[in-house]
């Protein structure tokens, strides 16, 4: 989280921890979620997440990191290492560290022999340890899954355990660990908070139309985040008066380039805007491989508006699904505004919607010229009365300019739909 230097922030909240294990989140087998949900989460709820950490599924690493841990947090949460195989010694870990035994849930047990027998499955000796915790913890049964989840109280601190499957991760911390939070730290005070996702602008673009006057308005905490594309704001106060200021300032000052205030994604509101229309969008798509209508069918309930999409890689497959001629690819290229307007219209009318959109490039490492270069992006929007194109140029490798094409392609469709006022052509 970027930060300018001296301003003022909120007041004091309890410190919280994560700290998450797995060799395959250190070595970036595997993408780190549930500690961006856990700080989020914790964050809402009124602490101060000051340190996160992933560290190996080893004894010496675990006991590290928690001995760090309860020596500057209140409230500490590990997630993962709680599965049947030799490698899941988080539970193991812990009771060494507190110099504990390891007891059986017999409640914990009965659900996972049950969870079994649903299924008409013979349970596996080796998940029995998937019900023990450490005797000086309380259980966190987990009806959602089967590793038990614990929790440990020493010295008016808290290690909360719970299993490192996402979606168990999820529902053991809204059903089980919030209410406890809220019962333990009775002195919780939610920080009320801005959330501001923009499109098209760069970090100092958006501090420099926010200004040195904006982060004199109050006290309150300030996050940037950048990703492909977007920019996203995070402000966490104590008042709700001063939320509501600094939303009339941020939208005063870069209104038309904030597609929301909320977590919302852009194709989540690109589907609302498309299903308050009743209009349908199609998709054909070069450079970006199916990246667009990956991201658009993402959002549930996208059949309602979203009628089909094309990868047509190829010239050939270009003129056999889309009907293009040969002719303007000969002539024009297939990276070519003529041709991506073509695309846009013939993806329109196979599908029957009410839009089409296409997007085709130059992705690299090879292919580009010095007319044509590696980065070079076309894009094209088509509907009942019109074709509208815009080229764009990006840098970065084949999976960043695949990824920021995408996105774009998706900025350019939700600003023009801004602009529709009538339902009807």
């Amino acid at each position: 989280m970027a930060r300018p230097k001296n301003f003022p922030q909120v007041r004091s909240r309890p410190k919280a921890e994560l700290v998450t294990i797995g060799t395959e989140l250190v070595t970036g087998s595997v993408l780190n979620t549930n500690a961006a949900y856990l700080g989020r989460e914790l964050t809402q709820l009124g602490f101060e997440v000051h340190w996160q950490s992933a560290c190996r599924d080893e004894r010496g690493a675990i006991q590290e990191a928690l001995r760090r841990a309860l020596s500057r947090s209140e409230a500490i949460f590990v997630s993962g290492g709680l599965g049947p195989t030799p490698d899941d010694i988080t539970r193991e870990s812990l009771a060494e560290f507190f110099n504990v035994p390891l007891v059986l849930s017999k409640v914990q047990y009965r659900m996972i022999l049950r969870h079994y027998q649903k299924r008409g499955r013979l349970l596996p000796s080796t998940v029995k340890r998937e019900a023990y915790f450490p005797s000086n913890a309380r259980p966190i049964f987990n009806r959602f899954g089967i590793a038990l989840g614990f929790m440990i109280e020493k010295d008016g601190r808290v290690v909360i355990v719970i299993p490192g499957v996402p979606g168990e991760l999820v529902r053991l911390f809204e059903m089980r660990v919030k209410r406890f939070l809220k019962h333990k730290f009775r002195g919780l005070h939610p920080a009320h908070r801005l959330v501001v996702k923009t499109v098209g602008l760069s970090e100092p673009s958006i501090m420099k139309y926010l200004g040195r006057p904006f982060f004199k308005m109050g006290k309150f905490d300030f996050g940037i985040y950048p990703e492909y594309g977007e920019v996203a704001l995070r402000i966490y106060a104590d008042s709700p008066d001063l939320i509501r200021r600094l939303k009339g300032k941020v939208a005063k000052v870069m209104g038309r380039d904030v597609y929301s205030f909320s977590e919302e994604s852009l194709e989540e509101v690109i589907g609302k805007q498309l299903w308050a229309k009743r209009w349908t969008l199609a998709v054909a798509e070069s450079c970006t491989g199916g990246k667009v209508v990956d991201r658009v069918v993402a959002v549930p309930g996208a059949s309602r508006y979203f009628t089909g999409g094309l990868v047509a890689y190829q010239n050939e497959a270009k003129v056999q699904l889309l009907g293009l001629a040969s002719r303007l690819l000969r002539e024009k290229g297939a990276v070519s505004r003529e041709t991506t307007g073509a695309m846009a219209r013939a993806v329109r009318q196979r599908f029957g919607s009410t839009l089409g959109v296409a997007v085709t490039g130059i992705a690299g490492p090879a292919g580009g010229t010095l007319r044509k270069p590696v980065g070079l992006v076309h894009i094209a929007l088509a509907w009942p009365r019109g074709v509208r194109a815009w080229e764009e140029r990006f840098v970065g490798d084949r999976e960043q300019i695949q990824s920021r094409a995408a996105k774009k392609t998706l900025e350019y469709l939700w600003r023009w739909l801004q602009n529709q006022k009538s339902e009807h052509f």
